[in-house]
Protein backbone atom coordinates (compact mmCIF):
# COMPACT_ATOMS: atom_id res chain seq x y z
CA UNK A 1 0.00 0.00 0.00
CA UNK A 2 3.07 2.27 0.36
CA UNK A 3 3.48 2.21 -3.15
CA UNK A 4 0.15 4.02 -3.73
CA UNK A 5 0.16 6.18 -1.20
CA UNK A 6 3.25 7.87 -2.68
CA UNK A 7 1.18 8.17 -6.06
CA UNK A 8 -0.43 11.44 -6.22
CA UNK A 9 -3.72 10.81 -8.63
CA UNK A 10 -4.05 13.55 -11.11
CA UNK A 11 -7.15 12.56 -13.09
CA UNK A 12 -9.68 9.52 -14.17
CA UNK A 13 -8.14 6.27 -14.96
CA UNK A 14 -10.44 5.22 -18.04
CA UNK A 15 -9.47 1.45 -19.24
CA UNK A 16 -12.15 0.80 -22.50
CA UNK A 17 -13.92 4.10 -21.40
CA UNK A 18 -15.01 2.76 -17.74
CA UNK A 19 -13.62 4.30 -14.59
CA UNK A 20 -11.90 2.04 -12.49
CA UNK A 21 -11.94 2.32 -8.82
CA UNK A 22 -8.30 1.74 -7.54
CA UNK A 23 -6.94 0.99 -3.75
CA UNK A 24 -5.86 4.37 -3.92
CA UNK A 25 -9.88 5.97 -4.43
CA UNK A 26 -10.42 3.76 -1.21
CA UNK A 27 -7.50 4.39 0.76
CA UNK A 28 -8.64 8.31 0.55
CA UNK A 29 -12.47 7.26 1.12
CA UNK A 30 -11.64 5.70 4.54
CA UNK A 31 -8.95 8.65 5.44
CA UNK A 32 -11.06 10.98 4.81
CA UNK A 33 -13.82 9.44 6.55
CA UNK A 34 -11.88 9.14 9.74
CA UNK A 35 -10.56 12.39 10.13
CA UNK A 36 -13.39 14.00 8.61
CA UNK A 37 -11.54 16.48 6.98
CA UNK A 38 -10.10 17.08 3.37
CA UNK A 39 -6.89 19.36 5.25
CA UNK A 40 -6.22 16.33 7.30
CA UNK A 41 -6.53 13.49 5.64
CA UNK A 42 -3.96 14.65 2.90
CA UNK A 43 -1.76 15.45 5.48
CA UNK A 44 -2.18 11.70 6.30
CA UNK A 45 -1.32 10.73 3.36
CA UNK A 46 1.10 12.63 2.58
CA UNK A 47 -0.92 14.55 -0.62
CA UNK A 48 -2.11 17.74 -1.89
CA UNK A 49 -6.30 18.56 -0.94
CA UNK A 50 -6.67 18.94 -4.99
CA UNK A 51 -5.79 15.24 -5.13
CA UNK A 52 -7.61 13.99 -2.61
CA UNK A 53 -10.81 16.10 -3.83
CA UNK A 54 -10.44 14.88 -7.28
CA UNK A 55 -10.12 10.80 -6.00
CA UNK A 56 -13.10 11.70 -3.93
CA UNK A 57 -14.89 13.00 -6.96
CA UNK A 58 -14.06 9.85 -8.96
CA UNK A 59 -15.23 7.46 -6.38
CA UNK A 60 -18.97 9.76 -6.49
CA UNK A 61 -18.56 9.37 -10.25
CA UNK A 62 -18.10 6.02 -10.01
CA UNK A 63 -21.03 5.11 -7.48
CA UNK A 64 -23.26 8.06 -8.79
CA UNK A 65 -23.79 8.75 -5.41
CA UNK A 66 -22.69 11.69 -3.37
CA UNK A 67 -20.70 10.27 -0.21
CA UNK A 68 -19.67 13.32 1.48
CA UNK A 69 -21.82 16.36 3.04
CA UNK A 70 -19.04 19.19 3.12
CA UNK A 71 -19.75 22.16 5.63
CA UNK A 72 -17.00 25.10 5.97
CA UNK A 73 -15.68 22.88 9.13
CA UNK A 74 -15.68 19.48 8.45
CA UNK A 75 -17.44 16.97 6.29
CA UNK A 76 -19.73 13.99 7.06
CA UNK A 77 -20.79 10.75 5.35
CA UNK A 78 -24.53 10.71 3.57
CA UNK A 79 -25.88 7.32 3.34
CA UNK A 80 -24.10 6.84 0.25
CA UNK A 81 -20.60 7.09 1.98
CA UNK A 82 -21.83 4.99 5.09
CA UNK A 83 -22.97 2.03 3.42
CA UNK A 84 -19.69 1.99 1.27
CA UNK A 85 -17.49 2.69 4.10
CA UNK A 86 -17.10 -1.15 5.74
CA UNK A 87 -16.90 -2.43 2.21
CA UNK A 88 -13.91 -0.20 1.11
CA UNK A 89 -12.17 -1.48 4.75
CA UNK A 90 -12.61 -4.60 3.73
CA UNK A 91 -11.13 -4.29 0.01
CA UNK A 92 -8.23 -2.33 1.74
CA UNK A 93 -7.31 -5.32 4.20
CA UNK A 94 -7.78 -8.01 1.41
CA UNK A 95 -5.46 -5.68 -0.96
CA UNK A 96 -2.97 -5.71 1.69
CA UNK A 97 -3.30 -9.49 2.64
CA UNK A 98 -3.08 -10.19 -1.30
CA UNK A 99 0.65 -8.05 -0.92
CA UNK A 100 1.29 -9.64 2.12
CA UNK A 101 0.78 -13.46 0.87
CA UNK A 102 2.78 -12.77 -2.55
CA UNK A 103 5.73 -11.30 -0.28
CA UNK A 104 5.62 -14.23 1.74
CA UNK A 105 6.13 -16.80 -1.05
CA UNK A 106 9.44 -15.08 -2.04
CA UNK A 107 10.88 -15.02 1.77
CA UNK A 108 10.81 -12.14 2.20
CA UNK A 109 9.05 -9.80 5.54
CA UNK A 110 8.23 -6.58 3.91
CA UNK A 111 5.29 -4.51 4.07
CA UNK A 112 3.29 -1.96 6.72
CA UNK A 113 1.95 -2.52 9.31
CA UNK A 114 -0.02 -0.46 11.93
CA UNK A 115 -0.42 -1.38 16.12
CA UNK A 116 -2.09 -0.21 18.12
CA UNK A 117 -0.68 0.30 22.08
CA UNK A 118 -2.03 1.13 25.20
CA UNK A 119 0.22 4.31 26.89
CA UNK A 120 2.00 2.24 29.38
CA UNK A 121 2.81 -0.35 26.46
CA UNK A 122 3.68 1.96 23.69
CA UNK A 123 5.40 4.18 25.57
CA UNK A 124 7.76 2.11 27.93
CA UNK A 125 7.40 -1.70 26.43
CA UNK A 126 6.90 -1.41 22.89
CA UNK A 127 9.61 0.66 21.77
CA UNK A 128 12.15 -2.11 23.19
CA UNK A 129 10.38 -4.70 21.00
CA UNK A 130 10.48 -2.39 17.82
CA UNK A 131 14.03 -1.84 18.49
CA UNK A 132 14.62 -5.88 18.09
CA UNK A 133 11.90 -6.34 15.25
CA UNK A 134 12.98 -3.42 13.22
CA UNK A 135 16.64 -5.05 13.19
CA UNK A 136 15.16 -8.45 12.57
CA UNK A 137 12.96 -7.21 9.46
CA UNK A 138 14.07 -3.64 8.22
CA UNK A 139 11.96 -4.01 5.54
CA UNK A 140 9.25 -3.80 7.47
CA UNK A 141 7.28 -0.05 7.37
CA UNK A 142 5.73 0.04 11.05
CA UNK A 143 3.22 2.95 11.88
CA UNK A 144 2.37 3.41 15.78
CA UNK A 145 -1.46 4.41 17.40
CA UNK A 146 -0.91 5.47 20.77
CA UNK A 147 -4.54 5.62 22.57
CA UNK A 148 -6.32 4.37 26.00
CA UNK A 149 -7.96 0.55 25.79
CA UNK A 150 -11.48 1.36 24.88
CA UNK A 151 -9.66 3.37 21.78
CA UNK A 152 -7.77 0.44 20.20
CA UNK A 153 -10.50 -1.77 20.70
CA UNK A 154 -12.32 0.31 18.69
CA UNK A 155 -10.21 1.03 16.12
CA UNK A 156 -9.00 -2.94 16.03
CA UNK A 157 -12.95 -3.34 15.35
CA UNK A 158 -12.63 -0.73 12.38
CA UNK A 159 -9.84 -2.72 10.82
CA UNK A 160 -7.32 0.25 11.28
CA UNK A 161 -4.67 -1.60 13.24
CA UNK A 162 -2.75 -4.95 11.98
CA UNK A 163 -2.21 -5.40 15.65
CA UNK A 164 -2.82 -4.61 19.06
CA UNK A 165 -1.59 -4.76 22.24
CA UNK A 166 -3.65 -3.08 25.20
CA UNK A 167 -3.29 -3.18 29.37
CA UNK A 168 -7.15 -3.70 30.20
CA UNK A 169 -9.93 -5.74 28.86
CA UNK A 170 -12.00 -4.88 25.96
CA UNK A 171 -15.00 -7.08 25.96
CA UNK A 172 -16.40 -7.54 22.15
CA UNK A 173 -17.35 -10.63 20.32
CA UNK A 174 -15.01 -10.72 17.90
CA UNK A 175 -12.12 -9.55 19.79
CA UNK A 176 -9.59 -12.25 21.58
CA UNK A 177 -6.94 -11.20 24.71
CA UNK A 178 -4.02 -13.32 25.01
CA UNK A 179 -1.76 -12.29 28.03
CA UNK A 180 2.01 -11.64 26.71
CA UNK A 181 3.55 -10.27 30.00
CA UNK A 182 2.94 -10.02 33.48
CA UNK A 183 2.66 -6.21 34.90
CA UNK A 184 3.31 -5.24 38.60
CA UNK A 185 1.22 -1.74 39.55
CA UNK A 186 3.09 0.45 42.27
CA UNK A 187 1.56 2.77 44.78
CA UNK A 188 3.96 5.79 44.22
CA UNK A 189 4.53 9.16 45.96
CA UNK A 190 6.63 11.95 45.43
CA UNK A 191 10.20 11.39 46.29
CA UNK A 192 10.01 14.20 49.36
CA UNK A 193 6.49 13.08 50.45
CA UNK A 194 6.48 12.48 54.16
CA UNK A 195 5.21 8.81 53.31
CA UNK A 196 8.10 8.30 51.46
CA UNK A 197 10.72 8.61 53.76
CA UNK A 198 8.92 5.55 55.90
CA UNK A 199 10.47 1.46 55.08
CA UNK A 200 6.34 0.60 55.11
CA UNK A 201 2.58 1.84 55.06
CA UNK A 202 -0.59 1.43 56.58
CA UNK A 203 -3.63 1.62 54.69
CA UNK A 204 -4.39 4.08 57.46
CA UNK A 205 -1.58 6.49 56.59
CA UNK A 206 -3.49 6.58 52.68
CA UNK A 207 -6.90 7.82 54.73
CA UNK A 208 -6.39 11.43 54.02
CA UNK A 209 -4.50 11.10 50.50
CA UNK A 210 -5.39 12.78 46.96
CA UNK A 211 -4.53 10.76 43.99
CA UNK A 212 -3.56 11.46 40.26
CA UNK A 213 -4.88 8.49 37.86
CA UNK A 214 -5.67 8.15 34.23
CA UNK A 215 -9.08 8.81 32.47
CA UNK A 216 -11.90 6.99 31.83
CA UNK A 217 -11.68 4.45 29.64
CA UNK A 218 -8.13 3.58 30.49
CA UNK A 219 -7.07 -0.45 31.84
CA UNK A 220 -4.60 1.69 33.89
CA UNK A 221 -7.41 3.71 35.42
CA UNK A 222 -9.54 0.55 35.94
CA UNK A 223 -6.69 -1.35 37.74
CA UNK A 224 -5.76 1.37 39.78
CA UNK A 225 -9.40 1.85 40.77
CA UNK A 226 -9.49 -2.04 41.44
CA UNK A 227 -6.02 -1.46 43.81
CA UNK A 228 -8.16 1.63 46.01
CA UNK A 229 -11.21 -0.82 46.30
CA UNK A 230 -8.46 -3.76 47.58
CA UNK A 231 -7.51 -1.19 50.03
CA UNK A 232 -10.15 -0.11 51.15
CA UNK A 233 -9.45 3.49 50.28
CA UNK A 234 -11.39 6.24 49.21
CA UNK A 235 -9.60 9.39 48.11
CA UNK A 236 -10.26 12.70 49.23
CA UNK A 237 -9.51 14.33 46.02
CA UNK A 238 -9.16 12.59 42.26
CA UNK A 239 -7.50 14.00 39.14
CA UNK A 240 -7.81 12.88 35.94
CA UNK A 241 -4.85 12.98 33.20
CA UNK A 242 -5.00 11.64 29.73
CA UNK A 243 -1.17 11.11 30.08
CA UNK A 244 0.79 9.16 31.88
CA UNK A 245 4.00 11.84 31.58
CA UNK A 246 1.12 14.54 32.81
CA UNK A 247 0.54 12.30 35.78
CA UNK A 248 4.15 11.96 36.71
CA UNK A 249 4.77 15.59 36.82
CA UNK A 250 1.68 15.86 38.95
CA UNK A 251 2.62 13.63 41.70
CA UNK A 252 6.17 15.02 41.53
CA UNK A 253 4.65 18.63 41.88
CA UNK A 254 2.38 17.56 45.18
CA UNK A 255 -0.77 16.94 43.60
CA UNK A 256 -1.55 13.53 45.29
CA UNK A 257 -0.23 9.79 45.11
CA UNK A 258 -1.13 7.75 42.03
CA UNK A 259 -0.90 4.15 40.98
CA UNK A 260 1.20 3.23 37.91
CA UNK A 261 2.82 0.20 35.80
CA UNK A 262 6.32 -0.37 37.47
CA UNK A 263 7.57 0.40 33.95
CA UNK A 264 6.32 3.82 34.09
CA UNK A 265 8.70 4.84 36.92
CA UNK A 266 12.32 3.33 36.50
CA UNK A 267 13.87 6.73 35.44
CA UNK A 268 12.34 8.71 37.86
CA UNK A 269 13.03 5.92 41.04
CA UNK A 270 16.83 6.31 39.93
CA UNK A 271 16.78 10.17 40.19
CA UNK A 272 14.59 9.97 43.50
CA UNK A 273 11.96 12.41 42.01
CA UNK A 274 9.09 9.57 42.01
CA UNK A 275 9.17 6.41 45.30
CA UNK A 276 7.20 3.63 45.57
CA UNK A 277 5.49 3.17 48.78
CA UNK A 278 5.27 -0.22 50.18
CA UNK A 279 2.24 -1.64 52.10
CA UNK A 280 3.34 -4.96 53.92
CA UNK A 281 1.36 -8.06 52.77
CA UNK A 282 -0.02 -6.29 49.58
CA UNK A 283 0.95 -6.98 45.71
CA UNK A 284 -1.25 -6.03 42.75
CA UNK A 285 -0.07 -7.31 38.97
CA UNK A 286 -2.57 -7.42 35.99
CA UNK A 287 -1.66 -9.27 32.56
CA UNK A 288 -0.39 -7.13 29.49
CA UNK A 289 -2.74 -8.71 26.35
CA UNK A 290 -2.21 -8.99 22.23
CA UNK A 291 -5.59 -8.43 20.91
CA UNK A 292 -6.47 -10.10 18.03
CA UNK A 293 -9.62 -10.87 15.60
CA UNK A 294 -9.76 -14.70 14.98
CA UNK A 295 -9.71 -15.63 11.34
CA UNK A 296 -8.37 -12.26 10.50
CA UNK A 297 -5.48 -13.18 7.66
CA UNK A 298 -2.35 -12.17 9.03
CA UNK A 299 0.69 -11.21 6.90
CA UNK A 300 4.47 -12.41 7.51
CA UNK A 301 5.33 -9.13 8.79
CA UNK A 302 2.22 -9.12 11.31
CA UNK A 303 2.86 -12.93 12.40
CA UNK A 304 6.23 -12.61 13.00
CA UNK A 305 5.85 -9.12 15.19
CA UNK A 306 3.16 -11.47 17.04
CA UNK A 307 5.38 -14.14 17.39
CA UNK A 308 8.08 -11.97 18.91
CA UNK A 309 5.99 -10.09 21.51
CA UNK A 310 4.94 -13.75 22.75
CA UNK A 311 8.60 -15.22 23.18
CA UNK A 312 10.44 -11.86 23.82
CA UNK A 313 12.87 -11.41 26.92
CA UNK A 314 11.83 -8.62 28.51
CA UNK A 315 13.98 -6.74 30.73
CA UNK A 316 13.30 -6.29 34.13
CA UNK A 317 12.07 -3.43 34.94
Amino acid sequence: MESLVQWEYQGRAPIGGVLLVTPMHLLVFVTVADKKNFSRAAEALSLTQPAISQQIHSLEEYYGSKLFERTSKRVELTRSGETLLPYAKRILELSAAAKGAVDDLSGRVTGRMTIGATLTIGEYILPQLLAEYTKLYPEVEVEMMIANTEEIGEMALDHRLDAALVEGRFAHKTLTLTPFLEDEMLLIAPGDHPLAAKGSITVADLARESFVLREAGSGTRVVAEEVLRSLGVQPTKMYAFGSTQAIKEAVEAGMGLTILSKWCIRKEESFGTLKRLLVPGFTFSRPLWVMERPGQFQTRAVAEFTSLVHSYAYPTA
